[in-house]
């Protein structure tokens, strides 16, 4: 198994940059254009807009890395994309028979190093991995998936500034369609973390349902009913709502808020 992983990892690694040599440098051979329409015109759009000479250098670099035995993980993982993307061209748009056969080969010679290799993907492959300053206690997940549990004023503050930014990123950035659907995504991650103040302030989460009603409805009358007298003050009450239940979280007490201040007294009276 050893020596057949060894010769998989020099085939694939000298295909992948002779692939890119060939098309900056070399040109030994010509590099397939196409006979079927769709197959014509993918991969004319692909030389006409330029991506296909990212799409080489990445092979010619991660060859390279393959050859000689650096960063062959990660090398292998961007190869994964680009020969799948032309495994689908010479099968489902070109069917060439021998091109598709080389595409194929080339995807299974990734595949099977991929899986030698499996042992450098364990922390990737973690259900729920840890970004950089998480704890298990207090990690993404907790903050803006799982909606039980509590959230003190710290906390939500912070959770709320880089969902504020992202929204506005997506109001003034992100035009039509694509920032308004982004933007009702945002609502989830938002409603989590108002739900977890609203349970550390000993209150119920359903109690947003009061903010919810108008902003679906505020949504729908945006989004998808014709133009209407009840639009816009539909969503500026949703967008008052809104905004009080946020400054309610921002001001009430909560036990997180009460626990924080208590606990470096409790320490000094220890201590004397």
């Amino acid at each position: 198994m050893k020596h057949l992983l060894l010769i998989a990892r020099l085939v694939f690694g000298a295909w992948m940059l002779l692939s890119g040599l060939n098309h900056f440098f070399l040109h030994f051979y010509a590099e397939p254009a196409g006979h079927e329409p769709l197959a014509v015109q993918l991969m004319s759009a692909l030389f006409h807009s330029g991506l296909i000479n990212v799409a080489m250098g990445i092979q010619l670099v991660a060859g390279a890395l393959i050859l000689i035995g650096f960063f062959v993980p990660l090398a292998l993982c961007v190869t994964m994309p680009i020969c799948v993307c032309a495994a689908y061209w010479a099968v489902i748009l070109e069917h060439e028979p021998i091109g598709a056969l080389l595409a194929l080969v080339a995807v299974a010679l990734n595949a099977v190093l991929l899986f030698a290799h499996l042992g450098s993907y364990r922390d990737m492959l973690k259900r729920h991995a840890l970004t950089a300053g998480e704890s298990d206690g207090a990690d993404y997940r907790s903050l803006f998936v799982d909606p039980r549990g509590r959230i003190a004023r710290g906390p939500f503050i912070a959770a709320l500034i880089p969902l504020a930014l992202v929204a506005l990123f997506y109001h003034f950035i992100v035009f039509g369609r694509s920032g308004q659907w982004a933007m009702i995504v945002l609502l989830f991650p938002a409603i989590v973390i108002h739900a977890r103040r609203l349970h550390d302030m000993g209150k119920t989460a359903w109690l947003l349902l009061i903010a919810a009603i108008p902003i679906a409805a505020g949504i729908w009358l945006h989004m998808f009913a014709p133009p209407s007298d009840l639009k816009r003050p539909v969503i500026f009450a949703a967008l008052a709502l809104s905004a009080l239940f946020t400054l309610w979280g921002l001001l009430g007490k909560g036990r997180g808020d009460t626990e924080r201040r208590a606990a470096p007294a409790t320490g000094r009276r220890a201590a004397g």
